[in-house]
């Protein structure tokens, strides 16, 4: 059973009904395929698309919701009821080319229209909702050289959360979760393209301000 560096939900309880087949049978059939093609068989309503569609990404999307709000139960249920919805509509779907950049898009609508109403339930301001949360960069990230020390990774760390949150939320998308900018603009209802890659650079920009590295480029 694969778990999430944050004790994801990636285990047989979370759906239930569901056939759980072995992680290598799985890989066996799929592994080779298009997203597109698997998509397409998961819309005529195969059970093998599916269970490997939620192994591939459930653990992502589970890392991505616990950066944002940092509510372990709240993040396993919203992906829980997203699952659950888009197998009971499995034959309504529209096709996918890119599996990963539909799942964030419809995960990251849910999960914020569910912090939204917590904190107007709150009564706490909702333009303040992305403030909390911080990103914590993992080794894995492209953001950062594998040979860099574990110092230099909690200053990008604090560097990057220093950032105004939809600089932070773009960073995390790109580097973290590997949607095109494309993509992003979808997630983050981006009317354009250049507007998220604009926000990416501005973003880098002030991670290497704050890093000094620019004055390190200048020199």
């Amino acid at each position: 059973m694969m778990k999430s560096q944050n004790n994801g939900p990636n285990s047989p309880h979370l759906l239930g009904g569901i056939k759980h087949l072995s992680q290598n049978h799985v890989k066996v059939i799929y592994m080779d395929k298009a997203d597109r093609e698997i998509w397409n068989s998961f819309r005529k309503g195969d059970e093998d698309a599916f269970n490997f569609i939620y192994r591939k990404h459930v653990d992502n999307l589970y890392n991505y919701g616990y950066q944002v709000c940092k509510d372990k139960e709240l993040v396993k249920d919203c992906i829980q009821t997203m699952f659950v919805d888009l197998r009971k509509k499995c034959d309504k779907l529209s096709e996918v080319n890119k599996i990963s950049g539909y799942l964030f898009t419809i995960f990251h609508r849910a999960l914020f229209k569910i912090l939204k109403a917590k904190r107007k339930n709150r009564f706490e301001p909702i333009d303040e909702m992305s403030n909390g949360f911080l990103i914590e960069v993992s080794h894995e990230t492209k953001l950062i050289n594998q040979e860099f020390n574990e110092d230099l990774r909690k200053k990008l760390d604090i560097a990057i959360n220093q950032l105004p949150p939809r600089q932070r939320h773009a960073l995390l998308l790109l580097y973290q979760e590997e949607l095109t900018y494309k993509e992003i603009a979808k997630v983050m209802n981006f009317n354009d393209v250049k507007t998220a890659r604009t926000l990416v650079y501005k973003a880098i920009s002030s991670v290497k301000s704050i890093l000094g590295m620019d004055k390190e480029s200048s020199d």
